[in-house]
């Protein structure tokens, strides 16, 4: 029995899936051949080897019970049960189990805030982006599209409303975006005398979502003529959220919204450096030169 529990764990082994459905298929063959213990009890006690049979026994019971945690944890909803000493068995060595579906839902790559490149020199200043209802449409079209390939999960963290209820405040708010995720494309460009972000799944399919109306204390444009302007973050925020009510989880769908974070360098600043590029690069070449010259002029007297 324990070599074919072992060969299905190798085969299992060769498929790529999912950590929830490893553990459900798992759980499954673990929980059918739990009862080959008891067929192991039998033939001790059919034997007379009543302490051996009583000892599988313990150890099926034992196995149910973790079985059973499994089923709930895997296959339902709610997660929870108050036969479960996780918690307690947490408290006393002093350690946090993860959720690992909580943690598989949540993706790896857009778990992050991340940027749009190294800014050391330039410095940030605030600004203030303005979107139009065909603007805000695009937004929410982006957010589906980025869904649908897997890049946001917008299921409160993975938590139930159970849960959710349980460590739920007043005043507190669920987002089903869990935290900021980056776009995985944007940009920053000038049309028809207006300060444009773009933005989407890629560059291909990008989006118009929104107007800089202000940079710092200059007016979009006008910020775009005295700086070098990049966009160094543009952040998805907001969107649908859970609070709670007197009895069970309330939910508003709100609009998802953007946070933006703009890099500068003065233009000036920006031609001195060309300029001083421009002089050692210079130099080099007179550098170079000058050691031709000599060289030449070593072969001629030989």
């Amino acid at each position: 029995m324990f070599s074919i529990l072992g060969m299905i764990n190798s085969y299992i082994g060769y498929f790529n899936m999912n950590a929830t459905l490893k553990n459900r298929i798992y759980t499954v063959v673990g929980g059918v051949g739990n009862f080959y213990l008891l067929y192991v009890a039998y033939r001790f006690f059919a034997n007379g080897f009543i302490v051996r049979g009583l000892l599988f026994i313990l150890a099926f019971l034992a196995l149910l019970y973790f079985t059973y945690l499994n089923i709930l944890y895997f296959f339902t909803e709610d997660r929870v049960s108050k036969l479960d000493i996780s918690p307690k068995v947490e408290k006393m060595l002093g350690v946090k189990i993860p959720d690992t579906r909580a943690a598989e839902s949540a993706g790896v790559a857009p778990g992050f805030m991340q940027t749009n490149g190294i800014f050391k020199d330039e410095e940030f200043l605030p600004s203030t982006l303005r979107t139009n209802h065909k603007q805000r449409e695009n937004l929410q079209k982006v957010v589906a599209q980025l869904e649908q390939v897997g890049y946001l999960q917008l299921d409160f963290g993975g938590a139930k409303d159970k849960e959710l209820f349980k460590k739920a405040k007043s005043g507190d708010r669920f987002f089903a975006l869990n935290e900021p995720v980056a776009l995985p494309y944007y940009e920053l460009r000038e049309v028809n005398g207006k300060l444009l972000v773009y933005g989407g799944v890629n560059q291909i399919e990008r989006q118009e979502l929104g107007e800089v109306t202000q940079v710092g204390l200059l007016r979009g444009i006008e910020a775009l003529k005295r700086y070098r302007l990049s966009l160094a973050a543009v952040a998805l925020t907001g969107g649908p959220y859970k609070f709670a009510g007197r009895s069970t989880m309330m939910q508003k769908d709100e609009p998802y919204k953007l946070e933006i974070q703009i890099a500068y360098r003065p233009k000036e600043e920006e031609s001195s450096h060309l300029g001083s590029e421009i002089r050692e690069d210079i130099e080099q070449v007179k550098r170079a030169d000058a050691t031709a010259d000599k060289t030449l002029r070593r072969r001629r007297d030989k």
